[in-house]
């Protein structure tokens, strides 16, 4: 009887545990995430200071493959950029990383020329109408890294004055510079919009 009590115990208590998903939470929508790819966009200005993106799409979207390589986008939802200033090149190391303008400091978020961080709301790949962008101007973004799976937590804070949170666990790909020729013809690259 004693351990019939203590299995139905050890089940309720696993039925209580909550499952933290892998999403974003913009305004009252949470958007959970499907894919997430990594882009290795080489050395900044600074010697030894990389440029790594990471990319959340919502699970709305399915990425289409080239040769092994991200090719194209189809769907519609939302999608969150993060570049990080990395002291790696083709990776981001365990640290907090905190919103910075300057390309000069490694251990940070940032927005700088093509490498964008912002949010994307509505993106539809079959339209030729340009979704709304919004930029992030400031949060911090926890990274664990073990072996080849990484773990973010974000608290963002956006240029007009909204928040973003989100966590993400997995093991996504972070493709080499070298590979991506074109942004153009990656259609999860639209402009921004003002």
């Amino acid at each position: 009887m004693l351990v019939l009590t203590l299995f139905i115990g050890m089940a309720a208590c696993k039925k209580d545990e909550k499952t933290t998903i892998s999403s974003f939470k913009y305004n009252q929508k949470e958007a959970e995430i499907g894919t997430t790819l990594g882009f290795a966009y080489g050395q900044t200005d600074v010697n030894g200071v990389y440029f790594v993106s990471m990319e959340f799409f919502e699970k709305t979207f399915t990425v289409h493959y080239a040769g092994s390589y991200p090719d194209s986008l189809s769907g519609k939802g939302d999608a969150l950029f993060l570049t990080f200033l990395s002291n790696k090149q083709t990776e981001i190391p365990t640290g907090e990383y905190n919103f910075k303008l300057s390309s000069a400091v490694p251990s940070a978020f940032m927005i700088d020329g093509d490498q964008e961080t912002g949010l994307i709301i509505g993106y539809d790949a079959t339209s030729a109408e340009d979704p709304t962008f919004v930029e992030i101007s400031g949060g911090k973004v926890t990274v664990t890294k073990n072996a080849d799976e990484y773990e973010f937590t974000f608290t963002l804070t956006t240029n007009i004055n909204t928040t973003i949170t989100g966590y993400y666990k997995g093991k996504p790909v972070i493709y080499a510079e070298k590979k991506k020729k074109s942004v153009s013809s990656q259609n999860w690259f639209p402009k921004k919009n003002q």
